[in-house]
């Protein structure tokens, strides 16, 4: 029997851990991305409070997410999502089954996985969300480069491939020593409110990260002000969710790590790429100095990529119109780059990316390969 076409509903039951790291980040920006499509969704009780960090616990103040003791009776218009399956109900006809996984450096050879977007901070995933960015993007811009966020501890790169990344300390170590005539250091709120007031076109405001602390709610209002944000590496591994944040307001991101978003950012239509100290700086230099019409393209192009790629609506869209019965969604997480930091290679699924038809079509025809090897009678 087709499944019917009536709205799916989720059930969900997480039976391992690593879904509940990041002091609950990840298991909120799951949930978080569903319900923002509108789908119903009924999270299996089996979750210690205890281990649902700062972060877990916002999935019950979801408008349509509620908690159940019970396993569902029928499952056929249902959604399975799970990290590893019940022996008990996987095995049932369900609508789609969704397995959530964390490896992002394996090859998925003869797997279509779909690689969820990183998201926005679980800070920033209130209601109006959407409005805001929205009004973000219409914000006039009075800084040309800006960069906020914390530098202590920093200090290490686990990636070593397509080759070394420089860790954020490195890179705002260069930038106060190389970029001193146009950088504006601002150590209060006040005297970023005076850059942002001031004109600070053509300069690079640094926010010196122990004594100026942005505010959940007025940090997407502030990098919407700056034609570009500098997206330097997180602590543990590239990806960061200041590099989303900053898209979706519709601001240019410069960043050492464009691989690492699916599909990859590129050089001056989406982003600006830097590779080392010295073409840090000279990209900075050239962001300073570009022409405003370069700038708006950009702008609109960056918008672009989020729209198609990085908003929940389009993720969600792609495990639902997914051809195959069973979707593996992979979630980039600290835990797995930490444990896996020298496996990264040109065959893993985060730098060959999941979007591309090149790679689609390579498949098919590995699958068909594979197909008529099981069919051969010997």
């Amino acid at each position: 029997m087709p499944p019917s076409n009536r709205q799916p509903a989720i059930f969900a039951k997480f039976l391992g851990k690593e879904i509940l790291g990041e002091w609950g980040r990840l298991l909120f920006s799951l949930i978080d991305a569903f319900h923002r499509t509108g789908i119903t969704i009924e999270l299996f009780d089996n979750l210690p409070a205890q281990d649902l960090g700062k972060y877990g616990p916002l999935v019950f103040s979801l408008e349509n997410v509620s908690s159940t003791a019970r396993d569902p009776v029928d499952t056929g218009n249902l959604i399975y999502l799970f990290d590893r399956e019940d022996a008990t109900i996987g095995k049932r006809r369900w609508r789609k089954k969704v397995r959530v996984a964390f490896d992002v450096y394996r090859p998925y050879l003869f797997e279509s996985p779909v690689i969820m977007p990183y998201p926005v901070h679980p800070a920033h995933a209130r209601p109006e969300l959407s409005s805001r960015i929205e009004r973000c993007r219409s914000m006039p811009k009075s800084m040309s480069i800006f960069f906020a966020g914390d530098t202590e501890g920093y200090t290490r790169n686990r990636i070593h491939y397509p080759e070394e990344k420089m860790t954020r300390l490195q890179i705002v170590d260069a930038i106060q020593r190389r970029l001193t005539d146009r950088l504006l250091p601002v150590r209060t709120t006040a005297e970023l409110d005076q850059a942002i007031s001031g004109n600070a076109i053509g300069r690079f405001v640094l926010a010196a990260p122990k004594t100026l602390r942005i505010e959940p709610g007025a940090w997407l209002e502030t990098i919407a002000r700056a034609s570009f944000f500098l997206c330097p590496p997180g602590y543990v591994m590239p990806m960061c969710h200041n590099i989303t944040e900053a898209m979706a307001v519709g601001t240019i991101p410069i960043t050492n790590y464009p691989e690492w978003l699916d599909p990859h950012l590129t050089h001056l239509e989406n982003c600006i790429v830097f590779r080392n100290e010295s073409d840090l700086i000279e990209k900075l230099e050239s962001a300073l100095a570009m022409p405003d019409a370069q700038v708006a393209a950009m702008r609109r192009r960056v918008i672009d990529y989020y729209e198609r790629h990085l908003t929940a609506n389009c993720f969600v869209e792609r495990v639902l119109s997914h051809r195959d019965s069973d979707v593996t969604v992979l979630m980039i997480t600290d835990a797995n780059v930490a444990a896996n930091e020298r496996s990264l290679s040109g065959r893993s699924i985060l730098i060959r990316g999941t979007t591309g038809s090149g790679r689609t079509k390579w498949l098919d025809m590995l699958r068909l390969f594979a197909s008529r090897r099981t069919q051969m009678p010997f």
